[in-house]
């Protein structure tokens, strides 16, 4: 089973490139078939992973965080080709949620046993799959700011960081959303479109995602004033603020929205688009190496 290895040398302040050796001496000892390309651009790491989906490669290996798994993804989605990871970004939600340990010859290990499970992808605008979480409003607002902050901050603390900045100036908006033959408006702060329970390095913002169940999880952020957010906001990070009375959460296959302010839409962490959008649920899409079957 012949395995490619694709690294993002920009992941995390070039937390990549330092794991490469040690990668390739774990290759080695594990006796794995393997080859190794560092991308040299987002193109680049698209093209790479599409030239080879007609060759012998069975294994493609993201070494880099939620975007370069996202990029990926979208590249093997549908196809028989099977998508594993060794983390090393700054959230790394994606890896967290199936189960892959930080640890990279712990992540070797995994990828030698090959354990394959089929999981869900997110869909927008029957275009762009997405493998955790989409969401448009305020979170996409937090997600642009925290791609081109300058402060010298880097992981979770750097989303925290874009949410209070973002917060001072944000003012809720009228959102119109449809799902299950149903059209509503909505005066609200967000709406994710969740596959996994976190993004944003922990936030845990639809805690009973589940990649399996064929169904994505929709959390509404109802308006509220800035101090009621300021206290409810620690409370994502374990997922106890689906409890409070601004925050709705509800289970559907399909879902469209739109916004009287033309918001950016973003999915795993990356742009993808701007307001309206569709979302969808494609059960069983991609092939994912885990650490075990019941993850």
């Amino acid at each position: 089973m012949k395995t490619l290895i694709i690294l993002n040398p920009s992941s995390a302040n070039k937390k990549a490139v330092g794991a490469k050796e040690l990668i390739e001496s774990e290759f080695k000892k594990l006796k794995i078939d393997y080859r190794i390309h560092i991308s040299k651009s987002l193109k680049d790491m698209i093209d790479i992973t599409k030239k080879n989906l007609k060759k012998d490669f069975s294994n493609f290996i993201a070494v880099g965080g939620d975007g370069t798994i996202h990029y990926m993804a979208n590249m093997l989605a549908g196809t028989n080709k099977n998508l594993g990871a060794i983390p090393t970004g700054s959230g790394n939600d994606i890896t967290t949620s199936l189960g892959l340990p930080t640890d990279i010859k712990k992540c070797c290990q995994i990828i030698k046993k090959s354990r394959i499970r089929k999981i869900d992808l997110g869909l927008i605008n029957d275009k762009y799959y997405y493998m955790a979480i989409a969401g448009s409003g305020f979170d996409s607002e937090v997600n642009d700011l925290a791609n081109n902050t300058k402060f010298p901050i880097k992981g979770p603390s750097k989303y925290t960081y874009a949410v209070y900045k973002t917060l001072i100036t944000f003012k809720s908006k009228k959102f119109l959303i449809s799902y299950n033959n149903k059209q509503k408006e909505v005066m609200g702060m967000m709406i994710a479109a969740a596959n996994m329970p976190s993004y944003g390095g922990g936030m845990r913002i639809a805690p009973l995602a589940d990649f399996t169940d064929g169904l994505l999880d929709i959390c509404i952020i109802k308006k509220m004033s800035k101090i009621h957010f300021i206290k409810i906001f620690p409370k994502v990070y374990t997922g106890k603020h689906v409890s409070d009375s601004h925050v709705e959460i509800f289970k559907t296959s399909c879902f469209t929205m739109d916004s009287e302010y033309r918001f950016s839409v973003f999915a795993d962490g990356e742009y993808i688009c701007k307001l309206p959008a569709s979302f969808k649920i494609v059960p069983r899409a991609l092939n994912f190496i885990v650490p075990s079957l019941s993850t």
